[in-house]
């Protein structure tokens, strides 16, 4: 996996801004953890309506790193699918209870556009998962649209999570 040169250390840093998004699945809380950290799982949900993730790579371990590459139609040739991607490092894995990550907005033009601090929990409920995602976002903010669009962006992959697991 290519080096990820942080310009935030977003485990120090004050966020600027938080978003918080719940759903309640209808998985256990294991499959619901699983989808949220295996390749072939990310590459069938992961980002929003419009988008796809013709790629990921995962390193589940605390300090591993992963990539989840993102394409939306005729943007993108096949042979660059990592030119725009989300990346990040894992800072706490309790599986299947709390997901702690980086979120580094990344593309081969600009380098490193923004990064994000994903705190996901799943508390198992009635045979589901209550899932809780806490964004948090520091300075350089993303782009404005891009935030104003993040809970939505969340709604809509989640969603995508929902089919795949009732698959």
């Amino acid at each position: 996996m290519t080096e990820i040169h942080a310009t935030v250390d977003v485990r120090s840093a004050n966020p600027t801004k938080q978003l918080v998004v719940q759903r309640v699945l209808q998985s256990p809380p294991d499959r619901v953890f699983d989808a949220f950290t295996d390749p072939d799982q990310l590459q069938k949900w992961w980002w929003p309506n419009g988008f796809t993730c013709p790629a990921a790579e995962v390193d589940l371990r605390i300090g591993g790193r992963y990539r989840l590459a993102m394409q939306w139609p005729g943007s993108i040739p096949t042979d660059a699918q990592f030119s725009h991607h989300m990346a990040g490092e894992y800072y706490e894995i309790d599986r299947p209870h709390r997901l702690v990550m980086s979120g580094r907005a990344v593309n081969h033009e600009q380098g490193e556009i923004f990064a994000t601090l994903i705190e996901v929990t799943f508390e198992g409920r009635d045979g589901g998962t209550a899932l809780t995602v806490r964004q948090s976002f520091f300075e350089p903010l993303p782009p404005a649209d891009a935030l104003a669009g993040a809970e939505q962006g969340w709604s809509e992959q989640l969603g995508k999570l929902v089919q795949l697991l009732a698959a």
